[in-house]
């Protein structure tokens, strides 16, 4: 099962980590992997400039937004990553 953390430290949460998180729910959901992919939060990571924070497993992401978001996951979801 992969891990999905998403920032929800003070920057992450003023640069849309909320928004990220409801549009995560969505595309698991749509795409039915809730027994593949977990949703998780976590404070600050240490890279407030860089953030949004998303980290895929081991993989940390940055500079993820509301308006990008949704394209990164379904990259990934083509590329395997999840499923």
């Amino acid at each position: 099962m992969e891990e999905i953390i998403i920032c929800v430290g003070s920057s992450c949460h003023i640069k849309g980590a909320y928004q990220i998180v409801q549009t995560l729910r969505r595309i698991i959901k749509e795409e039915e992997l809730e027994t593949e992919a977990k949703l998780g939060a976590s404070f600050c990571q240490g890279r407030c400039t860089e953030g949004v924070i998303v980290k895929f497993d081991q993989e940390i992401v940055t500079n993820i937004s509301p308006e990008n978001i949704e394209s990164i996951f379904k990259n990934k979801l083509k590329k395997g990553g999840i499923r």
